[in-house]
C-alpha cells in the first residue's frame, strides 16, 4: 500500500511572500471599491445629473422620524410664539412642513461625539477625478474626498458642511462648487469651467458635522441667545425693557404684533409706563455661556471651522480652450430659474450662465438705466450696501437728509434731472440695529402693500442675516407673507420688476457661529430659494458671488463685490437683449 508522500512546511521566505500578497491584494480591493465609489455612487446619488441644481441636502427619514413629522405640525412652535392658528391656510401649512423636511441635516449617529472622534480637516485630502485626462471650457470637473476624524480614522457618516471653488488668481477669475454628501464620509465636489488655464480647486470645511449638531441645538433651545430692547417715554419718564419674538410669560408683557400680516413681537411690560409709551427698537445683546461640556472643541479658529482641506496631488487642472461656441442666454428677465453654478468671475466682472449680464462702469451708465425709475430697496445692511454704492458711485444721485442714522435708515436719494428716486428701509423685527424709531421699521410685507407698482417701480429686497438665531419656521411664515404681497403687486402690476438678493457668506472668528454661522445663512438661503421658485421675480445670487470671489469672506462684501451686485440688478433694470 502507498504511502502518500508528507507535505513539508514552506520555509520562512514563502511564508512572507505569500503574506505580503495578500496584504496587497487587499489594498488593490480597497482601491477599487473606492475608484466604484467614485465613477458609480455619484451618478447614483445624482452629482453627474443634477448637480446644476442649487444643492438640498438629502434626507434619509425613518418612518419614526416621518411618524414625528406628522404628529408634530411645523406651525406648533409658532403658536406657542403668538402666532395665530387661524392664519395659515391648508396650503401654507403643507409647504411649511415640506420645507422643514428639505432643510433636514443629516446627524451623526450619536448625540455625543467625542472631539477626537470628529471631523479633522488638517489631515482630509482631496483628490482632482480624472485629473490626467484634456479638460476643456465646457467640461465638468469633479472632486472627492473622504472625511477622517482626528484619530486618523476615516468616518462613516456625513453632515460635515463643506464649501469648495475654483480660481485662476492671474485672471481674477473664480467660481462656487456644488457640494454632494454622501452620508458614509465620501463628499463629492462639483464645478463648471468656464475660462481657459491653470485652474486651481479650493476646499474647506466650514463646520463638522459634530458641531452642526450643536448649532441645531442653539437654534431649538436658545432662540433668545439675541436678545432687543425697546425705549418707553412719557414725558420725563423714561424705561428700558427687553424685547424678542418669544418671551417667557414670566413678567406681564406688551403685544406689538403686526396686525396685518399676523407676526408677533413681544416686550417686557415697563414698570410705570403704559405699552403706549414705546418710542424705539434697538439691537440689547448677546446671551453667552451657550455651549455644554465640549462643545466649544467644534469651535476652534484654524482647527475646524472654515478651515482649508489641501489636495492629494495636483490641486489644479490646466483647462483648453473650446471650439464650441455657446448658446446666446438672452436677456435677463424674471422668472428664470436659478441654477448653480449661476456664474462665474472673470477679470473681476461677473458673468452669469443664465442671461447676458452688463456691466455699468461709468455713472452716467447708471443714470441712464434708472431714468425716470422709482427704486425701493428692503432689508438689511447688506442690501443697504446697495444704496449705499449707488449714491456714492452716481454723483447726481443726492441723498436726501432725513436725519436718520447711516446704519438705521430710512434713508432716501433723489436725482431731479434725471426723475430717479431711489429709497431704503430696514425690514421689520427682529433685527440687530441701532436705536431705531417704532414708526421707521415697517414689514415688507406691508410696505409692497402700498407700492402702487407699474414699469418704472423696482422692487429690491433681502431678508435673511437676523433670522439667523432663530428656529427656521419664523422665518417660512415671514417669506410666505411677503410672497403674498409680492403676488399681490404683480397682479396690479403685472409689470413691476422685483429682485431678490440672496444672503451671503461671512467670517466666522470665534464665538460668532454661534450667531451667524454660514450654516444658518445656508438653510435660510435654501428656503427662500424655494419659496419664490416659479414666481415672477429675479435673483441676484450674492451666495455663490461671495464664495467665487478671491476677497476674505465677509458679512459686508468688499466695493468689488457689491458693485457686481448692484450690475447684475441693472441688467434685469435695463436687459441687455445681446452679448
Amino acid at each position: 500500500m502507498d504511502r502518500k508522500p508528507t507535505k513539508s512546511l514552506p520555509p520562512y521566505s514563502i511564508l512572507l511572500s505569500l503574506f505580503m500578497l495578500l496584504a496587497l491584494m487587499a489594498l488593490l480591493i480597497q482601491v477599487i471599491n473606492i475608484n466604484w465609489i467614485k465613477f458609480h455612487d455619484s451618478s447614483v446619488n445624482g452629482a453627474e445629473q443634477n448637480w446644476r441644481i442649487y444643492p438640498v441636502p438629502k434626507f434619509n427619514s425613518t418612518k419614526k422620524q416621518q411618524m414625528e413629522l406628522k404628529r408634530v405640525p411645523w406651525t406648533d412652535r409658532l403658536l406657542q410664539c403668538g402666532y395665530q392658528n387661524h392664519s395659515f391656510t391648508p396650503e401654507e401649512r403643507s409647504e411649511g412642513a415640506f420645507l422643514m423636511k428639505m432643510i433636514k441635516w443629516p446627524k451623526p449617529p450619536s448625540p455625543a461625539v467625542p472631539f477626537q472622534k470628529s471631523s479633522d480637516p488638517a489631515h482630509v485630502r482631496f483628490v482632482i477625478l480624472n485629473s490626467t485626462k484634456t479638460f476643456y471650457v465646457g467640461n465638468q470637473l469633479q472632486v472627492m474626498l473622504q472625511m477622517v476624524d482626528f484619530e486618523g480614522h476615516p468616518k462613516q457618516y456625513g453632515g460635515d458642511y463643506l464649501q469648495g471653488r475654483i480660481h485662476t488668481p492671474d485672471l481674477k477669475a473664480g467660481s462656487a462648487g456644488t457640494v454632494v454628501d454622501n452620508q458614509n464620509g465620501f463628499y463629492y465636489i462639483n464645478f463648471n469651467l468656464s475660462w481657459p488655464g491653470k485652474v486651481e480647486v479650493s476646499v474647506s470645511l466650514v463646520h463638522p458635522s459634530e458641531g452642526i449638531q450643536v448649532l441645531e441645538r442653539l437654534r431649538k433651545e436658545r432662540p433668545d441667545r439675541v436678545y432687543f430692547k425697546s425705549a418707553f417715554k412719557s414725558g420725563n419718564s423714561f424705561e428700558t425693557t427687553v424685547c424678542n419674538l418669544c418671551l417667557p410669560q414670566s413678567k406681564p408683557l406688551c403685544d406689538f404684533g403686526d396686525y396685518r400680516t399676523g407676526e408677533p413681537w413681544f416686550c417686557y411690560k415697563p414698570k410705570k409706563l403704559p405699552c403706549s409709551a414705546r418710542i424705539n427698537h434697538m439691537m440689547g445683546g448677546y446671551e453667552q455661556n451657550l455651549l455644554i461640556g465640549e462643545e466649544g472643541h467644534y469651535f476652534q479658529s484654524e482647527i475646524n471651522v472654515k478651515e482649508p482641506i489641501l489636495p492629494n496631488g495636483p490641486g489644479y487642472v490646466t483647462v483648453e480652450s473650446s471650439a464650441r461656441t455657446g448658446k446666446g442666454l438672452g436677456k435677463c428677465a424674471p422668472g428664470k430659474p436659478l441654477l448653480s453654478p449661476s456664474g462665474f468671475y472673470y477679470q473681476d466682472q461677473w458673468v452669469s450662465t443664465t442671461c447676458n449680464i452688463r456691466h455699468y462702469n461709468t455713472p452716467e451708465s447708471v443714470m441712464d438705466c434708472l431714468h425716470g425709475k422709482k427704486v425701493y430697496i428692503f432689508g438689511d445692511s447688506t442690501i443697504r450696501q446697495w444704496f449705499e454704492y449707488l449714491t456714492e458711485f452716481v454723483p447726481g444721485l443726492r441723498e436726501f437728509d432725513l436725519g436718520n442714522s447711516k446704519k438705521t435708515g430710512p434713508h432716501l436719494a433723489l436725482d431731479i434731472d434725471n426723475k430717479i428716486k431711489v429709497e431704503y428701509y430696514a425690514h421689520g423685527t427682529p433685527i440687530r440695529i441701532l436705536p431705531i424709531s417704532s414708526q421707521d421699521l415697517l414689514f415688507i410685507a406691508n410696505k409692497l402693500d402700498e407700492i402702487k407698482g407699474g414699469k418704472s417701480t423696482i422692487i429690491a429686497f433681502t431678508i435673511w442675516c437676523h433670522f439667523n438665531t432663530f428656529p427656521v419656521e419664523p422665518y417660512i411664515r415671514r417669506l410666505q407673507n411677503i410672497r403674498k404681497s409680492i403676488l399681490r403687486l404683480l397682479d396690479r402690476s403685472p409689470d413691476t420688476l422685483v429682485v431678490i438678493k440672496t444672503a451671503n457668506v461671512q467670517a466666522l472668528p470665534q464665538d460668532f457661529s454661534f450667531y451667524n454661522s454660514d450654516w444658518y445663512s445656508y438653510q435660510l438661503d435654501l428656503v427662500m430659494r424655494k419659496m419664490f421658485e416659479g414666481i415672477n421675480v429675479a435673483f441676484v445670487d450674492a451666495w455663490e458671488m461671495t464664495i467665487a470671489h478671491y476677497l476674505p469672506h465677509e458679512l459686508h462684501p468688499q466695493q468689488v463685490i457689491i458693485k457686481n451686485e448692484v450690475d447684475v440688478f441693472l441688467s434685469y433694470v435695463c436687459p441687455l437683449e445681446k452679448s
